[in-house]
């Protein structure tokens, strides 16, 4: 690569941050980027070309049918209430345990990004709703912040997973495969996050016990005074720390709402319909998202009055294809980035100088997961895996690694790389729709949930066969 051409793309990388820092969509931030690189690599008649052509290339892809198909049928769910029934159900199970209304929090925040398939959608729409059940259940903002920015990269590892698809798309692993094998690593990191706000409300339970003797020990104020321990007990501790969680009370005083336990059971029968048709080798991932897109559609009907059954059919109809718009223009904006490296030699000079450094390949590995780090401070994580991954797919596979645990990793890193200090992407988010936090506190309610990711990373790498038993025991074709 010449001087000239590195001097071309490091003017068009500086021209696609600063279109990001002016807000423009990142998928037009990547269009317009790659289309003056092209202009500058090659002619206007090339860019014009590329960007006439890459729009159809990119949807007539058949692949790319399980996307729309996927995101239809996460909608339908939510519409029937499937995903409320399965917070609900969680929140009830849950609710004895420490932290029990936020364990509830992170996993409507998992089911929803699962449907969506985007960590900050998840948290701009999870940030209030969760918050207040949160704090009205006596705990901190810290620990709201922790769970709702840490919850929203549920949806990445638990199937269905547009990311994980699209990650299969740009390095053509098998989709199937790439689906279950998210499952393991998914439970993984569930369990630990849950373990880590168990041992957070433990934690501040000991921290306000400590201080409650402190004061009755110094005598420090009077009954009922605001440095009181009676006082105290009134809330969470200034520092975001949590209080006991007290059982939610339903309509009727003490007794809570009755459970939606048939639609917990739809809730079921579409992620069987859908994942179960891939293990059990029955269905390809596209055939099998068809099948749970009609599976929630009718369940969609049966949930819903034959009166409202257009109206509701329409605006889930209308959410799925502003979903599926956003996603393809991802892509579109990705492919004429893509395009534009490929035309300077940036891929293949960075692909070759890695193959050719010849170093271990188990820091070659943890590298190329670094890389992915910053990136988490300017895109989210379809656009990382649409950009990082054909680059880092090749390099980690020349190192003899395994392309599905592989894919795993990599879309786990990107993901984290939204919530990781200083400029997590998804902290920004929760800052807005709860602007009474302050990016101070919930960055420190989110560095233990890093610490988690962390731990669940290591463990995948040291225990490979949890990423890969469940699909290569499996039929998925």
């Amino acid at each position: 690569m010449t001087g000239g051409t590195l001097l071309i793309l490091l003017a068009v990388v500086a021209v696609f941050l600063g279109l990001l820092a002016i807000r423009l969509h990142v998928g037009l931030s990547l269009m317009l980027a790659g289309l003056l690189g092209i202009v500058l690599m090659r002619s206007t008649d090339a860019a014009v070309s590329t960007v006439a052509n890459q729009p159809y290339s990119t949807a007539a892809d058949y692949s790319l049918t399980i996307i729309p198909l996927f995101i239809l049928m996460g909608v339908f769910a939510v519409h029937a209430r499937l995903a409320q029934a399965g917070f609900d159900l969680a929140s009830r199970v849950l609710r004895r345990l420490p932290g029990g209304t936020a364990l509830a929090s992170l996993s409507g925040s998992g089911l929803f990004a699962a449907v969506t398939g985007s960590s900050v959608a998840t948290v701009a729409t999870m940030a209030r709703v969760s918050t207040d059940a949160i704090v009205k259940a006596g705990h901190g903002l810290r620990l709201a912040a922790g769970v709702v920015c840490a919850g929203g990269t549920l949806g990445v590892l638990i199937p269905p997973s547009i990311v994980l698809v699209l990650y299969g798309v740009v390095t053509e692993e098998n989709i199937g495969q790439l689906l279950l094998a998210g499952i393991g690593p998914g439970l993984l990191t569930i369990l630990v996050y849950a373990v880590t706000i168990m041992l957070l409300v433990a934690a501040g339970k000991r921290r306000r016990a400590a201080r409650a003797a402190e004061r009755e020990k110094v005598g420090a104020a009077a009954p009922g005074s605001a440095g009181s321990p009676a006082a105290a007990a009134d809330g969470p501790d200034a520092d975001g720390s949590d209080a006991d969680p007290a059982p939610e009370a339903g309509p009727e005083g003490n007794r809570p709402p009755p459970l939606d336990l048939v639609g917990f059971g739809f809730l079921v029968v579409i992620f069987a319909v859908s994942i179960g048709t891939i293990y059990l080798g029955v269905a390809t991932a596209t055939e099998a998202a068809s099948f749970g897109a009609v599976s929630a559609f009718v369940i969609l009907l049966l949930r819903t009055r034959p009166p409202r059954w257009m109206r509701v059919v329409k605006e889930s109809v209308t959410e799925a294809v502003g979903l599926t718009a956003m996603t393809f223009l991802l892509m579109v904006g990705a492919g004429v980035f893509t395009y534009f490296l490929a035309l300077s030699g940036a891929s293949t000079a960075v692909v070759n100088a890695v193959l050719a450094a010849d170093l271990p390949p188990y820091l070659v590995l943890v590298l190329c997961l670094l890389v992915l780090l910053p990136l988490g401070m300017f895109l989210d994580g379809i656009s990382m895996i649409l950009i990082a991954g054909p680059l880092l797919h090749p390099i980690l596979v020349g190192y003899g690694f395994d392309g599905i645990w592989l894919g795993v990793l990599i879309v786990k890193v990107a993901e984290m790389a939204l919530i990781t200090p200083p400029v997590g992407m998804n902290a920004f988010v929760y800052s807005g729709a709860v602007p009474e936090a302050g990016l101070g506190r919930i960055f420190r309610g989110i560095v233990p949930f890093i610490v988690a990711d962390v731990i669940v990373v290591a463990v995948l790498i040291l225990v490979p066969e949890i990423t890969t038993f469940i699909p290569y025991l499996s039929s998925a074709q």
